[in-house]
């Protein structure tokens, strides 16, 4: 029967659309012929035509039915688990499950209560939209230019990529110089008032005071703020300065995955448009953060800071 609910249900629907056509074949050229045409197992054919029959013709029940069940569990969770988890979304951003659940796992045994695994972590990040993406700004970035084709497998700790970004909000642009030890994974960042090379010089012993890393190798791109001073001060120390070729910022992998980390997880975050200084004192915190605390998937999620221990 063909009433103005099913067809408008029929209309809506295209997979009911097709089993139609399947039917309306059949009945004009066989079930062999429809079958073979339209690539439909002859069991799920007479499961079409029989539910057909049996609502005498009604349009409605070739319709898919929703196979989600009338009765599902209910997740158990635990406040306080739920809580660390949405403060770490809300002011990190996009961390991972997996990075989460050894967050996660930490806290729920100083509490004497049982963590959860990353796929209920995901489950808990999904159902309660935890995803506090902030508003994409107008931004310029510098990327890196290329000399050397590739980084060698076997090196040690000491190897420093270093690279200069451009972070551009509301009309206020951030010069940052960011470096990183690619086998420890250890990575530094200053904010600097020009692409000077006296600026460079001392964000790079910046980084070694602070982390006492014996570096042996810089690798950069071939911007101006590491030619010059910089490129006499590197040789002046007897450490191997290498660049990479133009237009293969894939040398320069690492500083600039970091990099895209750097932005996302606290200067887009951050108040620097606002307070200059306090964006300052919020990046200091944030690279303890992350030398400390983040679990780091290169380093089997060991943090940067215990696996250089591993050199030491």
């Amino acid at each position: 029967m063909k009433t103005l609910s099913s067809s408008l249900k029929f209309e809506n629907s295209d997979p009911a659309k097709f089993r139609f056509r399947v039917l309306e074949h059949a009945t004009k050229y066989g079930v062999s012929s429809a079958c073979e045409a339209f690539r439909v197992g002859r069991s799920t054919y007479y499961d079409w035509r029989q539910a057909f029959s049996k609502t005498k013709g009604k349009l409605a029940c070739l319709v898919p039915r929703s196979t989600r069940p009338n009765h599902t569990r209910t997740m158990l969770v635990d406040e306080r688990l739920i809580s660390l988890i949405k403060s770490i979304r809300e002011q990190y951003g996009r961390i991972g499950k997996d990075k989460l659940k050894i967050l996660v796992t930490a806290y729920a045994d100083s509490l004497g209560i049982e963590g959860y695994s990353a796929g209920k972590i995901g489950k808990i990040i999904k159902r309660n939209n935890y995803f506090f993406d902030v508003p994409k700004q107008k931004h310029k970035l510098r990327f890196s230019r290329s000399r050397v084709r590739r980084v060698g497998k076997d090196i040690r700790p000491g190897y420093v990529e270093m690279d200069s970004v451009i972070v551009w909000g509301n009309g206020v642009g951030l010069r940052l110089l960011t470096i990183m030890d690619i086998v420890t994974k250890v990575a530094y960042v200053q904010r600097v008032k020009s692409g000077a090379a006296i600026h460079t010089i001392e964000a790079l012993k910046a980084f070694e005071a602070r982390y006492h890393l014996p570096i042996h190798t810089v690798q950069t791109d071939n911007g101006s703020e590491f030619l010059g001073d910089f490129n006499e001060y590197i040789e002046s120390r007897g450490i191997n300065h290498l660049f990479i070729y133009p237009r293969c910022p894939r040398v320069n992998g690492a500083i600039e995955r970091f990099n895209r980390t750097i932005q996302e997880e606290c200067v887009e975050r951050s108040d620097w448009q606002i307070d200059v200084f306090k964006g300052d004192e919020q990046l200091v915190k944030y690279l303890n953060w992350y030398n400390t605390t983040r679990p780091h998937a290169a380093l089997n999620y060991l943090t940067p800071q215990k696996y250089a221990a591993q050199y030491t």
